[in-house]
């Protein structure tokens, strides 16, 4: 029972930084091409992010009054 609880919440934790590292890894890829690609990866990088923070906010507010 414990192990089940405790593999559950890294779990949780795992696709998000699964999906960090992601990014990460192909800013430093795009770095590898030249500063103009490595700085439009990050601009790219920090709108889905952004993206999917709004996505996830207003898909857990519904219901509401």
């Amino acid at each position: 029972m414990i192990f089940k609880r405790f593999f559950a919440m890294i779990w949780h934790y795992f696709d998000f930084l699964c999906f960090v590292s992601a990014l990460i890894v192909a800013d430093y890829g795009a770095f590898l091409f030249g500063k103009p690609w490595g700085v439009m990866a990050v601009a790219v990088t920090l709108f889905v992010i952004g993206w999917l923070s709004e996505v996830i906010n207003t898909s857990q507010n519904k219901g509401g009054d």
